[in-house]
């Protein structure tokens, strides 16, 4: 079946609203489609939506009239419609805009197929005829007057495709229209988004407006531990609270003294999750020394920066993850012992009654993933040993909670000997 022949066949489905986006029946009643089709957005289970969605459902409940979402680049503007649609089976025929879009990329274009021309349908076309969401990006960065010739199509005229024989497409029942955009089409105060264009004032007025912030410190919290299990929750929350404190020197109004003045990068929902792929990713880079946050935050965010900013942005690491939280000193005091929260590891450490005896305690860790095995005792035994499962360790995580207990030893006094990876 062609991608045309799975559109001409798509069915319109009432849903339970609240079924589909909180999981409680609530009767009332949304549309969507039966089945899916090739441009159904794929559902991201591990998606956690925010406030500014509730706005989007309610567009999705009662309205006809076109939506507009502007708001600070990656803080969900697209991915909100897409995992909404997705959830009704809806398909979205997807553009992005640009200074030299031209009203034919929207409509489509002639080209040669099996020896002869054919139309081919652009993503406004085909959700006008097949009935879906046409999505047009960054729509402040494409031209005021194309923008403004969509002004009829968006009071609920028909499209006249000349370039197809004249054909006319009459709106389907289930078409609708949304344009996302870093600004609220009346042009960028802030010198942060070169290219964007003052729109027309009729064109922005048959808009329903939405703004979108990014979204609050408890949803990122929770949005990252469901995507990155295998880093410990305190440290992902420490890195929410990182951003939030990056974005308020963003504006201006950071609640550290000894930061006054504003930064020219900030971070997004999209740099957050970046970072904390990258921390994941670059973990072995513990081993050799590397602090792996420091290193994954120049790639997500801090090459971005002039030097004084990522020099800041290290400093303030720093502080927001203490050396403790990842390293101590190995028994010379000279190097850094790095702890792998990620992987299996093997760690020995030793409590002396002196400088000069080797008579003192012994404690060693050994971090699997079906949990922790403990070991104790007077240096030169053999000791005892205690498993913890999996099910035990903090947040289900034994990395995590490995991590936890080789910290609170080094606070009891007790020197890192050796470890394996």
């Amino acid at each position: 079946m062609s991608v045309l022949q799975e559109l001409e066949v798509l069915t319109p489905h009432a849903f339970d609203a609240g079924l589909v986006f909180s999981g409680v029946a609530s009767g009332t009643m949304v549309q969507g489609f039966e089945q899916v089709s090739q441009y159904t957005p794929k559902a991201d289970m591990n998606y956690v939506f925010h406030e500014s969605s509730r706005d989007i459902i309610v567009w999705f409940l009662t309205q006809k009239e076109p939506l507009y979402i502007y708001g600070y680049q990656g803080c969900g503007k697209s991915s909100s419609i897409k995992q909404l649609a997705s959830r009704l089976n809806y398909p979205v025929f997807e553009i992005t805009g640009h200074g030299r879009l031209e009203f034919a990329d929207l409509i489509g274009h002639l080209t040669m197929e099996n020896g002869s021309m054919s139309f081919q349908y652009g993503p406004l076309a085909l959700a006008m005829r097949y009935g879906g969401i046409c999505l047009i990006n960054e729509i402040d960065l494409t031209s005021p007057e194309i923008a403004a010739g969509l002004n009829g199509i968006l009071d609920g005229s028909p499209l006249c495709i000349a370039e197809n024989g004249g054909e006319l497409i009459e709106p389907h029942p289930m078409f609708r229209f949304v344009a996302t955009a870093n600004t609220n089409g009346a042009g960028d105060h802030t010198g942060l988004f070169q290219g964007t264009q003052r729109q027309n004032a009729a064109f922005l007025d048959r808009f329903i407006l939405c703004k979108m912030e990014y979204p609050e410190e408890s949803i990122e919290k929770k949005l990252l531990g469901k995507r990155y299990p295998q880093l410990p929750q305190n440290i992902l929350d420490k890195m929410v609270d990182f951003a939030n404190e990056v974005r308020r020197l963003f504006m201006g109004n950071s609640s550290m003294i000894n930061y006054t003045h504003s930064i020219e990068v900030t971070f997004s929902t999209r740099s957050l999750l970046r970072w904390a792929e990258l921390t994941e990713r670059f973990q072995p880079l513990s081993r050799q020394g590397i602090q792996p946050l420091s290193y994954a935050l120049d790639r997500a965010l801090g090459y971005r920066a002039c030097n004084e900013t990522r020099a800041m942005l290290h400093e303030l690491v720093q502080r927001f993850f203490p050396v403790n939280d990842f390293a101590t000193k190995d028994s010379t005091g000279q190097k850094d012992f790095k702890i792998s929260f990620t992987k299996p590891f093997q760690a020995s450490f030793e409590k002396l009654t002196n400088s000069n005896t080797k008579t003192g305690k012994f404690w060693k860790i050994d971090a699997q993933e079906a949990g922790i095995t403990l070991y104790w005792g007077k240096s030169g035994t053999v000791g005892k040993s205690h498993f913890i499962p999996k099910s035990e360790c903090k947040n289900k995580n034994p990395f995590a909670e490995g991590d936890d207990r080789v910290q609170r030893k080094i606070r009891e006094g007790y020197t890192f000997v050796s470890e394996t990876i």
